[in-house]
Formats: C-alpha cells, structure tokens, sequence
C-alpha cells in the first residue's frame, strides 16, 4: 500500500525544466534509447520513476522536498532568463549583459545535474542495492557545498560561454539534463578524464528550452560558437549539437519535434555503458576506472578513442626509430609518413608517454584545485576487470610500458 502524501513518480529531470521542451498541453516527445521507439507523452510520464529518491534510512520524500525547496528559487531565475533572451537577443549580439544572471543559476544547474538520470547508471555499478548507492552517492556530491562552490567557480570564471539558438525549436533534451562533449582526445589512456564539466578541452551544454541552450566551453570547439555571443544555429549546426545531447542520454531523450528524436535514433555511437580510463597511480601500479560516458565531437577523436590501443602498439613496434618522416607510411597507401598518419600515431605515443610519465599529465584548468580534489566524487565505483579483453588490455599497456621504462635506462 502506498502511504499517503508520499510521492509516488519522482523526476529526475524536474518537470519545471521539461516544460520548455513541451507544447502549450504540456506533452513531449520522448525517445526510448533501449527500444529506438518514439512517442508523445505527458512531461508528468517522462523522465520519472517511482520512488527514485528514496532511502531505508532517509525519511520518506525528505530529498523529494529537499529538490522542491531549490527548485522554487531556481525556476523563477531561468524562466526570467528565458524571457530576456527572447526579447533583447538577436544573432551576434554581446551576451555579456546576461552573465550575472547565467552565472547565479549554475549552482542550481549542477544540484539538477547530480540528480538526473545519470545517477541511475553511473552511481550504482555492481552495487548490492543500486537504488540506495545511487541515492547516498547523489547527497553526498548535492551536500558538499564546497565542490558545488568550486566547480561553479571554474565553470563561470575559466570558461568562455555563448548561447545558442535554434529557431525551429528542436533543441532535444538528454536524461542526464547537462550534456557534455570532448573537444580533445586524452581520456581512456590518461589520468584523468575530460568527460568531467570543470576538465579542460570540455563543452558543456546547459538547456534552458528546445530554442535556447547556454554553452561553456574550454578549448576548440566549433567554429559557428563564438565567445560572449548569441548564435542562431543552421539546421546542420543543431543536428550536431542534438547528436550530442543524444549520445549523453542513457535511457530516454526528449524533445518538441518528433522528426528530430526519429533522426537521432539512427545515429550510430559506440556504447551506452560508462567509459573505462587507464589510470597509473602514484604507487605505480596500473588500474582501470569507471568514468562518466565520454562523447567525443571531432570524428578524429572517435577514431583514436575506438583504435588507440593499436595505434600505439605501431608505433612502439613499427614506426619508432625505424620510418622518418620522409618515408613511406606504414598504412599503405604508399604516402609519405609525414603526409599520412603521422598526427594519430604521434597522439598515440603521447598518450602511452602519459601513463609512465604521470607527472607531466596536468589537465585542470588553473584555479580548479578543489575540483581536482574532488574527481573521485564524479567517477563511479572502482569496477574489478571482468573479461579478458580489459585483461590483455592492462597487460599490454603494461608491457609497452615497462619496456619504455627499461630503454630510457643509461
């Protein structure tokens, strides 16, 4: 029997937010990842479970109020926001008018973005009770004021910012609410990943409805998103930044226009489980880690992330002090080395310098220290290595290492 006042659909995404993705009757179109099935739903129907926040320990709907009690300050703030930059916004324009106020909603952005539905995968990894795991990992980043101060702190000072705009209102909606994409190559072979907001070479994608998204970014990204500007996007320009956010969701991915969900359910992306990042550690062993999912933007980035191992491999076996740059390339196709694929085979041999020479790896922006600290907090349990290809992996990386470690001896 359900108990009375207890409340039974609890959202991970708040309907306050799913409203400016919604048609005036307040229905959206959701896609279900898992089924590649899209329909029209009620914003009350999507992006809910029951009794998703609740603890054996933890009073009944306590987190559930605890969410309305920001909720009713942040709201106001982005729906004031959304109105300002309908009226007053027009393609090119200086947003710097409009920072204080994006800047004041990033602490409530971040609260919104630990409660979504990533906490549904990525807090509960071989976990005896995911649900409660889940729930005391989710408190433990929304409580440490701390972290929220810290990572707002890098967000607002040492990114730059824009927002963009779609006209045609098919902006989608990922479950994990912020998305977030790699503008640079350097995750499953380092120490540290730029999945994570407040990491360099990151873009992170905050919606405000399916016409406007506020973007902060850190490194290359685009060239149609421009610094402190407000950019209206081309059709071509909004489905790259809907393959984003769809590659971010897990379960489910919404949005006002049923034609867009339907193209995006066609996009091809290699997992939907949590990356692994190779990690060596100061007592120089040699472990693998579970990270949040990482999405890369540039197509030479993919590559690398589905090939790095074998382009290092050929590099330490075919290509140092054995081809120069003038020589044939070891692919084939009977170009110079230097014309060819030197770029990806020269990234591979940094990665690999990375893991035995961990001291020369530093990928957090200056003044982010208390978000460096904190990495541990975003990533997901420590998961033990389950099948032999994450085995040989290791061993292989080891292998590559240690015979580095034995050449640069006198």
């Amino acid at each position: 029997m359900i108990e009375i006042g207890i409340t039974k659909k609890q959202h991970y995404v708040s309907q306050g937010i799913l409203k400016h993705f919604a048609d005036q009757q307040k229905k959206i179109y959701e896609l279900f990842i898992d089924k590649s099935i899209v329909t029209k739903k009620s914003i009350v129907d999507t992006m809910s479970q029951n009794y998703v926040y609740e603890h054996s320990k933890i009073e009944k709907n306590s987190i559930e109020d605890l969410f309305a009690k920001f909720e009713s300050k942040a709201f106001p703030l982005i729906d004031s926001l959304i109105t300002e930059i309908e009226e007053y916004c027009r393609d090119g324009d200086n947003i710097i008018p409009f920072k204080d106020k994006i800047d004041s909603i990033i602490p409530y952005v971040l609260l919104f973005y630990f409660r979504s539905g990533a906490l549904l995968r990525e807090y509960s990894m071989d976990a005896e009770n995911p649900k409660e795991v889940r729930v005391e990992r989710m408190l433990l980043n929304i409580m440490d004021v701390g972290y929220i101060r810290g990572l707002r702190n890098t967000i607002c000072n040492c990114y730059k910012c824009a927002i963009i705009c779609d006209e045609e209102e098919k902006l989608l909606l990922s479950d994990q609410y912020v998305s977030t994409v790699a503008l640079k190559y350097k995750n499953r072979f380092s120490n540290a990943s730029n999945r994570q907001s407040g990491m360099k070479d990151t873009m992170i994608l905050i919606p405000l409805s399916s016409k406007f998204y506020i973007v902060f970014f850190y490194g290359r990204c685009p060239v149609y998103i421009k610094e402190n500007k407000f950019v209206k996007l081309d059709e071509k320009e909004v489905q790259e930044i809907n393959d984003v956010i769809y590659q971010n969701s897990y379960v489910k991915c919404v949005g006002k226009t049923e034609d867009e969900l339907e193209r995006v359910k066609n996009v091809h992306f290699e997992t939907f489980s949590p990356t692994k990042c190779i990690m060596k550690y100061s007592d120089g062993s040699i472990q693998d880690r579970i990270i949040k999912r990482e999405v890369f933007f540039y197509e030479e980035d993919k590559d690398m992330n589905a090939h790095s191992f074998d382009y290092m491999s050929t590099y330490k076996t075919s290509i140092e002090g054995k081809i120069g740059r003038n020589d044939k390339c070891v692919c084939g196709s009977g170009k110079k080395y230097k014309k060819c694929c030197i770029s990806k085979y020269e990234k591979a041999a940094r990665i690999l310098q990375d893991i035995y020479n961990q001291k020369n790896v530093d990928y957090t922006i200056p003044g982010a220290r208390v978000v460096e600290d904190s990495i541990l907090e975003y990533e997901g349990p420590q998961e033990k290595l389950k099948n032999k290809h994450d085995k040989d992996i290791i061993e292989k990386i080891i292998e590559l290492s240690e015979k580095e470690e034995i050449r640069k001896k006198p």
